[in-house]
């Protein structure tokens, strides 16, 4: 059985504020006392009392660096990434050996999608505390999304291999084995969690269900990547039982249909990942390629948004340019006909 090894998946951290003697302005003692009440709170899991005594903090004395920064903290535990971005960057100059700040600010940008601002953020952090392993695995979830595969696993392959039970780990690595087209070794890294029937054991329910779904996606890839679709659709019907909207196990559950020449089904499942994640590439890709002969335009529309989402991906750079032509042909054919028409 897989261990717990996390308490958060996405921002596996502690988060350690201080009263920071770097700050450039003097607290005043009622500034001081809010800080002290926010710190206590968010030793206690209650980021959003923490964040509203960080507030007040910053109406007793507004240019408090500490205060900015521990708000910047506790502003991305509970989702105000834009807020976080903009109070860490405005005092990072007052901290610029605080690992922790910019281990934050890396994950707010990734949070929002800035991954080259999320890229710069970790690695300001890893220059500051080379073997943080937290910041090494949030680093190379970025290179992954962006295609760079070597990269990713350059950051995670050594501390998989001393922990191995570790399910960020195994979720990274593995994820990397399916970009790789390694599938039977991914398949063979979570024999483990296989054989278990798909068990994780967390104090926190939520934080499991999580991981098992990523998990569960990772090993449906697998085993799709192996041929073996009819096990890959039964892994991925219970992912989309916890997650019935969630776009990538749709899109790739329609990989799986395509294959198998269910192309409704499999349109039908893309129209739902692309209605529940609007900008996710692959479902775009896919949509683009289905409707090419039964529906020009929608094809067109679909290729289009693929094209401008994808440029940043290395990973897509030939889906890209298959979009790319298929859209000038469809185009071409477009004013060709309104020609004619003419």
């Amino acid at each position: 059985m897989i261990k717990k090894t996390f308490v958060n998946l996405l921002f596996s951290f502690i988060i350690l504020i201080f009263i920071s003697s770097c700050s450039s302005t003097k607290i005043s003692s009622e500034s001081l006392n809010y800080i002290i009440s926010g710190n206590k709170y968010a030793e206690k899991g209650d980021f959003q009392s923490s964040a509203n005594q960080y507030r007040l903090a910053l109406k007793e004395e507004p240019n408090s660096t500490t205060a900015k920064r521990n708000l910047g903290l506790v502003s991305v535990k509970i989702g105000k990434y834009k807020e976080a971005i903009e109070l860490l960057k405005d005092v990072s100059s007052y901290y610029t050996k605080d690992a922790e700040l910019f281990y934050f600010l890396g994950e707010a940008n990734r949070a929002l999608g800035n991954d080259n601002d999320a890229i710069k953020a970790y690695q300001q952090s890893l220059n500051i505390s080379p073997a943080e392993l937290r910041v090494q695995k949030s680093l190379s979830w970025v290179y992954l999304k962006l295609g760079e595969y070597d990269q990713a696993e350059k950051l995670i392959k050594r501390n998989f291999e001393k922990n191995p039970l570790d399910l960020q780990l195994l979720l990274i690595s593995t994820s990397i084995d399916i970009k790789k087209e390694r599938y039977t070794k991914a398949i063979k890294a979570m024999q483990e969690f296989e054989k278990s029937d798909f068990r994780i054991v967390s104090k926190d329910q939520t934080t499991a269900e999580t991981e098992k779904i990523l998990l569960l996606n990772v090993l449906g890839n697998a085993y799709a990547g192996v041929n073996n679709c009819e096990k890959a659709q039964k892994i991925y019907e219970i992912v989309l039982k916890y997650r019935p909207f969630l776009a990538s196990t749709l899109t790739d559950s329609a990989k799986c249909d395509i294959k198998a020449n269910n192309t409704l089904l499999a349109k039908n499942k893309l129209e739902k990942a692309h209605a529940s994640e609007p900008n996710y590439p692959e479902a775009l890709y896919l949509l683009g390629k289905i409707y090419t002969n039964n529906d020009p335009k929608k094809a067109a529309f679909y290729y289009k948004r693929f094209v401008e989402i994808s440029s940043e991906y290395k990973n897509l750079e030939a889906e890209n340019k298959q979009a790319q032509a298929s859209l000038n042909l469809l185009e071409s054919k477009k004013f060709t006909q309104g020609k004619k028409s003419d």
